[in-house]
């Protein structure tokens, strides 16, 4: 038989690249047709194509995030209406109206399969990808690493250490990984389940939930700076309360230490008085002497 012909009877591996953010999106094999791409990310770039998208952050937890403008993100009002223009299945923990094609997250059957070690949104997928029997898994745009913006070295070890054991169960399961040049991740050969007390996404209300801790800083900040300016405004109200009453006091002071005095009636020079009396004889009008 023709090899070219047995070739082409074996079935194509199921391929998915998962794509992130980072830099080495543009390496992601958009024009490989045999490729799957799954991607994420508020980032403010257009992938040439898309077969699923992926939101895990809750709805309340992703507006307080993209609250303000960032530098090459989008804006939550921008990212929702991005969301709802997708023509692709957009995973998020449930279904939204305003996302036509958002389907759940099958996050019971993960953690079922691989236990309470997510701690970004790419091991979820690594994990998904695994469960539906991909051959090949590729990370385009993924690379925790100490220099991210934002991102603190225990932020780091926890991020790169659930990826990279969820890679090692990969390969121990006959699936090829696929990495990008440049990309510090590696894919051990007996990967250590790290486990987590913070389900990232998912467990956004926990005070220990990492990701958040930014959002939290800046709660910090505008209540620090809103009790400032109540604080403030409060005292010059006091001011303006006590202003008055001490110029009143201050006209009061006179008629309170100098007592009143009448003005006296007014009266003529005294020799105005000897001309009148002088004529009041001559005219008789007045005693006679």
């Amino acid at each position: 038989m023709n090899p070219a012909a047995i070739a082409a009877d074996q079935p194509t591996p199921r391929k998915v690249a998962i794509v992130g953010g980072g830099p080495t999106r543009v390496m992601a094999p958009f024009n490989d047709p045999t490729w799957e791409i799954w991607a994420f990310s508020s980032r403010r770039w257009q992938p040439p194509r898309v077969t699923r998208w992926f939101e895990l952050h809750a709805l309340t937890d992703l507006r307080q995030q993209l609250a303000s403008r960032k530098p090459g993100r989008r804006t939550f009002p921008e990212y929702w209406r991005y969301l709802s223009s997708l023509p692709c299945p957009v995973y998020m923990q449930r279904r939204h109206r305003a996302i036509p094609t958002s389907v759940p997250f099958p996050l019971g059957p993960v953690l079922k399969r691989f236990g309470r070690c997510f701690t970004s949104t790419a091991s979820y997928l690594v994990a998904l990808a695994i469960l539906e029997g991909a051959q090949v898994i590729g990370l385009w745009g993924v690379n925790p690493k100490r220099s991210d913006k934002g991102h603190r070295d225990e932020d780091y070890s926890r991020q790169r250490a659930a990826l990279e054991y969820l890679l090692g169960v990969a390969r121990q399961r006959g699936i090829e990984v696929v990495l990008p040049p440049g990309v510090s991740l590696r894919v051990p050969e007996r990967p250590r389940f790290v486990a987590t007390p913070v389900l990232y996404a998912y467990d956004w209300r926990s005070p220990h939930a990492w990701w958040r801790d930014r959002v939290r800083e800046q709660w910090r900040l505008q209540r620090a700076l809103a009790q400032s300016a109540t604080h403030s405004h409060r005292n010059q109200e006091h001011r303006s309360r006590a202003v008055p009453s001490r110029a009143l006091s201050s006209r009061a002071a006179p008629s309170q230490t100098m007592p009143y005095r009448a003005i006296p009636p007014r009266t003529l020079p005294l020799r105005s008085v000897r001309v009148r009396a002088r004529a009041t004889r001559v005219n008789g009008a007045g005693p006679q002497p």
